[in-house]
């Protein structure tokens, strides 16, 4: 299928923007640029696709640009030469180069025992310490805990 070349310039780039978002929600377009031209803060929305898209992309786009008084001109080139599409509009991307695969060892460490905490609650009574010789019981002042006056120091 040939490619169309679709051109809007409109006055300034937010409604450039605008008018880009309209055409590319309006048919199956592809946006190749915006181009700012010299003066009077132009810009030149350039589009490619099949014919019948593009025109209805331009269309869209022209009536959304001349509503907000922004239109400045409008073209669909149907079939444009080889020269025009492959040397000022479409540029190839650089291929993306493919990840090279990395071989990483794992380790894995075990420990062979852990000190456990202590399961029977009964013994525990300070929530702050630890400590079964604490006098402290849940919920009652730090301050009547063992360590309350030992806190940071090693």
């Amino acid at each position: 299928m040939k490619q169309s070349l679709g051109l809007l310039e409109v006055s300034g780039l937010a409604l450039a923007i605008s008018c880009a978002d309209v055409m590319a929600k309006a048919a199956s377009i592809t946006l190749v640029g915006l181009e700012k031209t010299n003066g009077s803060g132009w810009t030149v929305i350039k589009i490619i696709g099949d014919v019948a898209s593009v025109q209805a992309a331009i269309s869209t786009g022209a009536s959304f640009a001349d509503q907000r008084e922004g239109l400045v001109a409008h073209k669909v080139i149907s079939r444009p030469g080889e020269g025009i599409l492959s040397h000022s509009v479409v540029s190839t991307p650089e291929p993306i180069p493919e990840p090279t695969p990395v071989e990483v060892e794992v380790q894995v460490v075990v420990e062979s025992e852990l000190p456990e905490a202590p399961q029977d609650t009964d013994l525990i009574s300070c929530n702050l310490c630890l400590d079964p010789a604490c006098p402290r019981q849940k919920g009652e002042p730090r301050s009547l805990c063992l360590h309350s006056g030992k806190r940071g120091e090693a």
